[in-house]
């Protein structure tokens, strides 16, 4: 059920910024649901930093804890350039919505600190 909440709010909160950087261009065009999509695999990828993502056509797994910020950096450039019509930016923010919301309900909840969790997973993969 978290997930489910997660996602809805990651479809607005990822789009937002896009929104309102083109709210006056009436020829800006975005749809989709790839931000709440990143929400969820960020969200994942802070849970369990050492499970491998597959891209496909490529047969060697990543690590999601070194997935992760090759990732942002890519999509960062990506956004910059700007010239593929598709919305980086939605997947940045939909990506730093996930790890915040689970960030912020493992604090509300008062008995998951998924920094530390993130950062103890991570250490573990090395040992």
């Amino acid at each position: 059920m978290l997930y489910l909440l997660m996602y809805m709010l990651a479809l607005v909160a990822s789009l937002l910024p896009t929104y309102l950087k083109n709210i006056n261009n009436q020829y800006y065009r975005s749809l989709g649901a790839s931000g709440a999509v990143s929400a969820v695999i960020f969200a994942g990828i802070l849970l369990d930093p050492a499970n491998k993502i597959y891209l496909m056509f490529i047969p060697i797994g990543i690590p999601g804890f070194v997935f992760g910020p090759v990732y942002l950096l890519i999509s960062a450039w990506l956004d910059k350039k700007g010239n593929d019509n598709i919305n980086h930016s939605a997947h940045i923010w939909g990506a730093l919505f996930g790890i915040a919301f689970l960030i912020v309900a493992g604090f509300v909840s008062g008995n998951y600190n998924a920094i530390e969790e993130f950062a103890n997973k991570v250490r573990f993969y090395f040992n």
